[in-house]
């Protein structure tokens, strides 16, 4: 009895320890840029399937975005575990590796993805990109993934067309700020990161902006284009609309 007792908790202690990899497998969702504001993710042991990003509708092309989105990805991958964490490395139509880091949290039920400190970058060889993974300190995620439950309890808060003038200025410039930081953080002249999840990275800033008050569900082309229309007319807003890439310049 005490060995199977014994056995029992040295099984359990063994799913403690591995259920976080197992929990990083399955189907997720995320925000995105374009006509259908969340993106589809299905993580397996060799392939990453990415449902359509979006190519950047016209009304909401977000500065940045790549714009080459549009219909489902498949991604062959190599699974590299370290540093607590998971990473993805695949190769794209250029032939440049792509190392991507995934980390679970299990309190939140939420899978974070895509840190900034270096192994975002393209690199020529495999060998470049796991050596990478070593250097990789695990902060500056910038998307999340979510269970669809946790999408659906968003739907309880209203749409965005409710905002008023204030709230959707307050958006905007927290939006145009947290990308500002973000490629502050980057620097330029660098490889940009592979680029379906730049279309995840502005949709997940744009969707925090608004998230805390309203349904990020609904920041989609038909409902952006009501507050859009009733707040352009203010300057102030106007320009926030164009830093944020949802108006085009006056040098445009």
């Amino acid at each position: 009895m005490r060995s199977l007792s014994i056995s029992l908790c040295c099984l359990f202690a063994l799913c403690t320890q591995i259920s976080p990899v197992f929990a990083q497998k399955g189907d997720w969702y995320t925000f995105t840029t374009g006509n259908t504001p969340v993106c589809h993710l299905k993580i397996d042991d060799d392939e990453l399937v990415i449902g359509n990003t979006g190519g950047p509708s016209r009304q909401v092309k977000l500065a940045g975005a790549s714009g080459r989105g549009g219909g489902e990805q498949h991604l062959e991958v190599k699974r590299v575990f370290d540093n607590g964490r998971m990473y993805t490395i695949h190769l794209s139509d250029d032939n440049i590796y792509f190392c991507t880091t995934f980390q679970y949290f299990k309190r939140q039920d939420s899978l974070v993805m895509f840190c900034a400190d270096g192994v975002d970058n393209g690199y020529k060889t495999m060998q470049e990109a796991l050596a990478a993974i070593k250097k990789d300190t695990g902060s500056h995620f910038s998307i999340t993934l979510y269970k669809q439950e946790q999408l659906d309890a968003l739907k309880r808060k209203p749409p965005v067309t409710k905002a008023t003038e204030q709230e959707f200025s307050a958006g905007l410039e927290q939006f145009t700020k947290q990308m500002d930081q973000f490629w502050q953080y980057r620097g330029y002249g660098r490889y940009e990161p592979y680029y379906t999840w730049m279309n995840l990275i502005y949709g997940n800033a744009f969707a925090g902006a608004f998230r805390d008050k309203f349904n990020p569900l609904t920041l989609d082309a038909k409902n952006l284009k009501g507050p859009i229309s009733k707040y352009s007319a203010n300057p102030a807003v106007k320009k926030q609309l164009q830093d944020a890439g949802l108006l085009p310049g006056e040098d445009q």
